[in-house]
């Protein structure tokens, strides 16, 4: 009987800290996303990302993951072969993940600075890392880095064209850009860098500044993000290299 009690016991109180420690909250973080060419947009594999002594290189298709790290403000490190070595702060929070999109250039001229984008936060679906997101829905003309250096010597006049959009220009004026509305034309909207701009940018944006621009000849494919409260068109959206 005694023994009974005992073993009785001992289960009893033996169990509670392995209990207790399953209740426990978890205070380390995690990060995880992909490494994608900033020039056009292929997953990159080979790229070591570190931090605090743990280290990852992104696969075939550009995906990485860091599992228990230390939460708060850290700093994440970025190495690829000799050409890139870069430091991005960023702030973990315990017992969650934080899903990063990277955009690497590492052309030996005129690099684009690396780019690290929460894939939660506004700013990924207003920046480049948005045009390749956007580019997989196979809505619109998307020109990358690489299409825009083989047409750097053209006038972005002439570039809209040839991609589709008619330019309607006034004489001793500027030209604006028509798009569809259902079968009607009318003026599409513009924006550099999430911001809508007035059509005189044509005649003041180079080619050889933006790293890449989205072309939407008719209303119904611009992205909801970037409609007009007024008329609804089409729109073209071009995105700076810095």
């Amino acid at each position: 009987m005694r023994r009974v009690a005992l073993w009785s016991l001992l289960a009893l109180y033996g169990g509670v800290p392995a209990a207790a420690a399953q209740t426990q909250p978890d205070t380390t973080a995690r990060i995880a996303g992909t490494v994608r060419s900033s020039v056009d947009g292929l997953p990159m594999p080979g790229v070591t990302l570190s931090l605090r002594g743990t280290t990852a290189v992104s696969d075939s298709v550009g995906a990485f993951a860091l599992a228990r790290l230390p939460s708060g403000r850290q700093t994440l490190r970025i190495h690829y072969g000799d050409t890139l070595s870069h430091d991005e702060e960023m702030k973990l929070e315990p017992g969650k993940a934080l899903i990063l999109a990277v955009l690497l250039d590492v052309s030996e001229d005129d690099p684009l600075a690396p780019i690290v984008v929460d894939t939660t936060s506004f700013r990924a679906w207003r920046g480049l890392v948005g045009f390749y997101e956007r580019k997989k829905s196979g809505r619109g003309r998307f020109y990358t880095v690489a299409d825009l250096a083989r047409l750097r010597d053209v006038p972005l006049q002439t570039f809209f064209s040839v991609s589709g959009v008619v330019l309607r220009c006034q004489e001793q004026r500027y030209c604006v850009p028509l798009g569809f509305n259902g079968a009607r034309r009318c003026v599409m909207a513009m924006f550099l860098n999430a911001s809508l701009v007035p059509p005189e940018y044509l005649e003041v944006v180079r080619l050889d500044q933006l790293a890449g621009v989205e072309v939407y000849l008719h209303a119904v494919d611009v992205p909801a993000h970037f409609r007009s409260a007024g008329e609804n068109c089409g729109a073209t959206l071009m995105w700076g290299r810095n």
